[in-house]
């Protein structure tokens, strides 16, 4: 088998063939800067702070988005997440768990469940099924997610008259990862999900198309940290949209995120130095 760096006890550089949760004993931070379109004036950007830690074998959680294998999240989440405009205020808290249940040489599994506490839009609570299959042919890593997302509110309320309190969202979401070398990477994926479902009147079972471009730097030393930009469209479409929301919005729907994620050895547990 081919050699690959290796950061502590064999977690790997390559973005690519990361396992889907961090070793025992790691702790992760991580940072973000987005700024959007929005559907009105102005821009919206944030500042997005968040974090994880490995307690046991196989079980990661923390207070992020950046979890490895999903696809960018909104900004406005985050454990501290301040939002500059279009109107200044705090995002909203994201608590997750991830249990890794499977792995080989090939592929890799896991379990989420996402708890969003708000503070600028509504509680959600998210299960998904993460899938990584690590660099296939030698080239790229597949990572698909699977997501039932409970919302308590409406995603389209400011679109119609009576928005319902209380909606459901079905996501598949996927991307494509190579490293061009051990430290550099590049990535592009999307997916498709029915989201609304139980909406008002008007904006009910919506179907979105998301799609985005990105890549980052590896740096190994003391941590181990990845720097990383990614650009794309939240969604690319929409389809059965509400009123006066046209099915292409990408003056609108467009985003440009720049951050990064620190690693360390880890600090506890089995695998500690």
């Amino acid at each position: 088998m081919k050699l690959r760096a290796t950061f502590a006890d064999g977690y790997p550089v390559r973005f690519a063939r990361r396992p889907l949760v961090l070793d025992e004993g790691m702790v992760r931070v991580d940072g973000r800067l987005t700024v959007a379109g929005v559907f009105g004036p102005g821009t919206f950007s944030s500042l997005d702070l968040g974090g994880a830690v490995s307690p046991i074998e196989n079980l990661e959680v923390g207070l992020s988005t950046e979890l490895t294998g999903a696809v960018p999240a909104p900004g406005g989440i985050g454990l501290i997440s301040v939002i500059f405009s279009p109107m200044a205020s705090y995002g909203d808290v994201p608590i997750y768990a991830r249990y890794q249940y499977a792995q080989s040489e090939t592929a890799l599994a896991a379990v989420d469940l996402v708890l969003v506490l708000p503070s600028n839009t509504d509680f959600s609570l998210t299960a998904g099924l993460p899938l990584r299959i690590l660099e296939l042919f030698g080239l790229f890593t597949m990572d698909m997610n699977i997501n039932i997302r409970y919302r308590n509110g409406d995603k389209y309320a400011a679109f119609i008259p009576n928005p319902s309190k209380n909606t459901a969202d079905f996501t598949f979401s996927g991307a494509s990862v190579t490293n061009i070398t051990d430290n550099g990477y590049v990535e592009i994926g999307g997916g498709v999900g029915l989201v609304n479902v139980g909406g008002g009147a008007g904006a009910k079972n919506v179907v979105e198309l998301p799609f985005f471009l990105g890549g980052g730097y590896t740096y190994k030393g003391r941590v181990l940290a990845d720097i990383f930009a990614q650009f794309g469209w939240q969604p690319l479409m929409i389809a059965n949209g509400p009123p006066n929301v046209d099915t292409f919005n990408v003056g609108k729907t467009w985003y440009v995120t720049v951050g990064a994620t620190v690693h360390t050895k880890a600090l506890f547990g089995k695998n500690r130095p």
